[in-house]
């Protein structure tokens, strides 16, 4: 198992304690603290990337979550992969002789593109251990 260490200053220690206390974690259970606001996090991460507003609501009182790290991920998902190519004649006819060579690839890659290619392949799950006691 690896070992995570980090430099911090007053005011992140205030919150990770604040965190810790609030999770009902005891003070020897950072690797746990950490687990839970990775989870956390992952969760914001991936709602984020798929769109999604994270928002508090009470009664009619709602507020949404703003970041910007949230941003940055709303921003990239916005922003268009890239501008259209145009081909002058002589890059179309180059482009085709090349095209027109095929394309052979090695058995390892096959392998791995009929993998990914498998519309029934799932991503591994995440799965978290329980320290041992």
């Amino acid at each position: 198992m690896s070992r995570f260490q980090a430099l911090t200053n007053s005011v992140l220690d205030a919150e990770l304690e604040m965190l810790r206390e609030r999770l009902g974690l005891e003070p020897n259970q950072k690797a746990d603290l950490l687990r839970e606001v990775a989870a956390l996090a992952g969760w914001v991460v991936r709602q984020a990337e798929q769109g999604r507003a994270i928002e508090a609501r009470r009664g009619e009182e709602v507020e949404s979550l703003v970041h910007p790290a949230i941003e940055r991920l709303r921003s990239t998902r916005q922003k268009p992969i890239g501008e259209r190519l145009t081909l002058s004649d002589a890059e179309t006819a180059h482009l085709a002789s090349i095209l027109d060579q095929g394309f052979e690839p090695t058995a390892e890659l096959r392998e791995t593109l009929t993998n990914l290619a498998n519309p029934k392949r799932r991503p591994p799950k995440l799965r978290w251990k329980k320290p041992a006691l």
